[in-house]
């Protein structure tokens, strides 16, 4: 793939009003996940690793902590003298419902560059993934616009995001809906590819009839008049659309397969990086089944948990099927069952924090417990 032939843009807050507990202070790009990473280094790494080396960041609101992780784009290699990694200013409306109002207002960014495509994608889907196979197949098909989707059914708890496709037998999308709660469907992963100047024209057109709504004005008029197909990703894939979502995403890393998939060295997920000395264990101390990132102090037992940096866990306390980002003080003899527990947080001596699979109880950040 040239590294002239793709602008990457990356949506910072897709979904992010369904996860308001961790994206009341950050946006959802910033969220941590797997204990030393942001949700946003998953695109971020995936285009860097495809080639793409022209990156947009749209913003929307607290994206301070972002700014600050993402920095020059030197982890990514996106520190270039000319293209690189660019943050974009913050944008009004939410999700796919802005994109096309989003993407009007940086047309002066987005036809600047030489690059003869756009891919968008945004920073609440997990997953691994090589465009240069969406652009081999893009051009194989001589596709307007292709689609990463994913299978994936929903449950009538969480609101259903995105946008389901009906695909023929040649990958060939021949209907978009809006995604039914609780049936099988094909889901769009949120990223697709286009030519600039398709994008821009359909964009303009939109924008001077008032029609600003992704699938109903961008998408569904123009299956069966644009070729319009769909490349499934077939590795792990997980969409954040919940907190649910997000605990069972995390609590996947558990599984070696997934691990293998998504930290492949071959293609590596990068992040900023942080320096700590190895995480210490304590004589009494047991860890089965957990990811334990430096600079811990660990006198507990932990199972089946997500341990983030710095984070320090007392002597007799009981971890198990949980989630704590980094700097998190767990006092001697508590015990906590399927809790997710934001930075900063000091959990007192002896306490005891029983949440359930389907519903984990979350700690805000900096909380005294």
């Amino acid at each position: 793939m040239g590294s002239n032939r793709i602008l990457g843009l990356i949506f910072a807050n897709t979904f992010e009003d369904n996860l308001p507990e961790l994206t009341s202070s950050r946006t959802m790009g910033s969220v941590p996940f797997g204990g030393k990473y942001r949700l946003i280094d998953f695109p971020l790494s995936n285009m860097s690793n495809s080639g793409i080396n022209n990156v947009g960041i749209i913003t929307k609101s607290n994206f301070l902590s972002l700014m600050d992780h993402l920095g020059t784009g030197n982890a990514w290699d996106l520190a270039k003298r000319r293209s690189g990694l660019t943050i974009l200013p913050p944008y009004k409306e939410h999700n796919f419902d802005g994109i096309v109002e989003t993407l009007y207002t940086l047309h002066g960014f987005i036809e600047h560059g030489t690059e003869e495509y756009v891919l968008i994608d945004h920073a609440g889907c997990v997953s691994n993934f090589n465009y240069r196979k969406l652009l081999e197949y893009h051009e194989q098909k001589g596709a307007d616009i292709t689609f990463i989707y994913s299978k994936r059914s929903r449950d009538c708890e969480t609101k259903a995001e995105g946008t389901a496709l009906d695909i023929d037998e040649n990958g060939k999308v021949i209907k978009a809906l809006l995604p039914i709660c609780d049936n099988d469907t094909t889901y769009v992963s949120g990223a697709f590819l286009i030519k600039k100047d398709l994008l821009m024209n359909m964009v303009r057109n939109l924008v001077a009839e008032n029609k600003t709504d992704f699938t109903r004005d961008f998408l569904q008029p123009n299956v069966g008049k644009l070729n319009i197909y769909a490349y499934e990703n077939t590795g792990y894939c997980a969409i954040i659309t919940s907190m649910k979502d997000y605990f069972k995403a995390s609590m996947d890393l558990m599984d070696p397969e997934v691990r293998a998939h998504l930290f492949n060295p071959k293609h590596p997920i990068y992040t900023k990086v942080r320096d700590d000395i190895p995480s210490r264990y304590g004589l009494k101390s047991s860890v089965k089944g957990s990811l334990i990132a430096q600079g811990c102090t660990i006198d507990g037992i932990v199972e089946n948990s997500i341990i983030s940096k710095g984070v320090r866990i007392g002597k007799g306390a009981h971890i198990k099927n949980c989630i704590i980002m980094q700097d998190t003080v767990i006092g001697d003899n508590a015990e906590l069952s399927h809790i997710i527990i934001d930075k900063d947080v000091t959990v007192g001596e002896g306490k005891t924090i029983i949440g359930c699979e389907s519903h984990p109880m979350y700690i805000a950040k900096r909380s005294v417990i």
